[in-house]
């Protein structure tokens, strides 16, 4: 009898075992808590800062105040190698303040802003012609579509979405036209991140 009571035992500790060692599942079947160096477009507004948590060097702005000088960006295709954006007060407006320090090889997407030489600071004015210097920042984070995330972000995202009613705005169409603008006397603290930067360093 008491061989016969063991071995259901023994087989729940087999199953358990074998559930625990199947490539990226933990003891619920969940993706199991390890990063990973790839990244994709999370393509969401919502909830952004969530995600994109703010940084202490992070400094208040008011995106109306960015009538300093312009440049104009194109970019051909998502993502653009704008890493992290934060809202100005009241959360209106967006300003660029973490952008990927290199361009892998000719043409690489997330090297477009390095190369097209986007720096922190700068505030987003117009998208494809639109204004949207003071508009709500979820709403240009839509236009733009321009969030990179972790894979793991994506049910969080579109919870995200159903909680918020649907996107702000539908994504702008590529190539997407850019202008910058400075704001005057506006002092960026934030980091420059340098060509050694990679994904994991998050």
């Amino acid at each position: 009898m008491a061989v016969a009571q063991r071995r259901p035992i023994l087989a729940l500790c087999l199953a358990g075992t074998v559930l625990c060692l199947l490539p990226g599942q933990g003891f619920v079947g969940s993706p199991a808590g390890r990063l990973s160096n790839s990244l994709v477009v999370a393509r969401v507004g919502a909830e952004y800062q969530e995600r994109q948590s703010p940084r202490d060097a992070d400094l208040p702005f008011d995106a109306a105040a960015a009538t300093g000088d312009t440049v104009d960006v194109s970019f051909k295709k998502r993502p653009f190698g704008i890493l992290r954006y934060t809202p100005g007060n009241g959360g209106k407006g967006a300003m660029v303040q973490e952008v990927i320090g290199k361009s892998r090889y000719p043409g690489d997407p997330q090297g477009q802003g390095f190369a097209a030489g986007v720096k922190g600071g700068w505030v987003v004015k117009t998208i494809n012609g639109q204004d949207v210097q003071t508009e709500d920042f979820n709403t240009v984070m839509d236009l733009l579509d321009d969030e990179v995330a972790d894979p793991r972000f994506s049910k969080s995202v579109a919870l995200a979405i159903e909680k918020q009613g649907g996107r702000k705005a539908q994504p702008a169409e590529a190539p997407i036209a850019i202008t910058y603008a400075t704001i005057p006397g506006y002092e960026w603290k934030g980091e420059v991140l340098g060509a050694d930067w990679e994904p994991a360093h998050r």
